[in-house]
């Protein structure tokens, strides 16, 4: 009997990160639940572009390595990169 379980990790823009669920997996799914992306205390700038995604990279076995980018850009080509919290939901043998 499948079940579905939910696990959150963080991932730094750019970057990936692996969950285990620890049994195999018959499908994912990924969300983003939250992200924090700055340029800086006490620095006004004014926000030109913000994106924010989330994708799985891989399923093997038990695991499922996602993807993340954060970035934020102002008007004067300021850039930023934020790290993203991943909701992986699983479906499980």
């Amino acid at each position: 009997m499948a079940i579905t379980k939910f696990l959150v990790t963080s991932v730094e823009s750019g970057k990936t990160a692996t969950v285990d669920f620890g049994s195999t997996i018959l499908n994912a799914s990924v969300a983003v639940q939250g992200y924090s992306v700055s340029f800086g205390a006490n620095v006004d700038h004014h926000v030109k572009a913000l994106k924010v995604n989330t994708s799985i990279s891989s399923i093997t076995g038990s695991a499922v390595t996602v993807g993340a980018t954060c970035t934020m850009e102002d008007n004067s080509s300021n850039k930023a990169n934020g790290t993203v919290n991943v909701l992986v939901v699983a479906v499980c043998d």
